[in-house]
């Protein structure tokens, strides 16, 4: 059995993330711990795990490079960690979450301020463009067919989308292994402005965003755009995205 692992500090987003973290791992069918680097609000780590019946772990040192190193354990599937960033900030994440979802190839849950959260997942939103083929996380299609949980691929197209092919040609395309346990969604636009709306108008309760592990310089706009606009959590899965024959940039989602 793999682990979900809640990241918990002194802010407000302790039960956030723990809620997050007992709901993901109920759908994944993995065990849910927790870790909270020695400072302040540690108490109040205790006090929520222990009202939750989640075991913790309270590590001392730097709290970049000991969540990392946490998060890289063998066993774990999953890092939910809180976002400090607000979109006056200029940036989605804190520093810290920043930081830690920068240097690990662990898929990360972030949670954004005053995020709202489910105790249980039913809805999951996973965005897909043309650029983005064969990105879609398997484990969470798998969702779809191991658990009530409904995965809607949403396919984000611009110009002429309306005139795309049928729902399964694009499913057999973009995740040929969904077919038959998710539904596809196709709506055109950009997709910092599609998948926020589309989050919202479905009710979801996660979204999944496969992603470069880049923000700076105008990357990630999609990542951004969830973190700030949707005010859900949001699964970030590190891949990397080859360019063209031509040689041609990286797609960063």
């Amino acid at each position: 059995m793999a682990t979900v692992l809640a990241a918990l500090d002194n802010s407000l987003a302790i039960n956030p993330v723990l809620v997050t973290a007992r709901a993901l791992a109920r759908a994944l069918g993995d065990r849910v711990e927790a870790i909270h680097i020695r400072g302040e609000g540690e108490e109040s780590a205790v006090e929520a795990t222990r009202a939750a019946g989640v075991p913790l772990t309270c590590s001392s040192g730097p709290v970049v490079e000991a969540l990392v190193g946490a998060a890289q354990e063998p066993d774990v599937a999953v890092l939910v960690i809180g976002a400090r960033g607000t979109t006056r900030s200029g940036h989605p994440l804190g520093s810290t979450a920043l930081a830690v979802v920068t240097s690990i190839t662990t898929p990360v849950v972030v949670v954004p301020p005053a995020a709202n959260v489910a105790a249980r997942l039913r809805r999951v939103l996973v965005p897909l463009d043309a650029a983005s083929a064969g990105l879609a996380p398997h484990s969470l299609i798998e969702l779809a067919e191991a658990s009530e949980v409904e995965v809607t691929v949403l396919h984000v197209g611009g110009d002429g989308l309306e005139d795309a092919e049928s729902s399964r040609e694009l499913l057999a395309r973009y995740c040929p292994w969904g077919i038959g346990r998710v539904k596809l969604e196709r709506r055109s636009g950009a997709g910092e402005d599609v998948v926020p709306l589309a989050a919202e108008e479905d009710d979801v309760d996660l979204i999944a965003l496969g992603w470069a592990q880049q923000l700076s310089d105008g990357r990630g706009p999609t990542v951004r755009a969830a973190i700030e606009r949707a005010k859900i959590p949001v699964m970030l899965i590190p891949v990397r995205v080859q360019g063209g024959a031509n040689g041609g940039s990286n797609r960063h989602i």
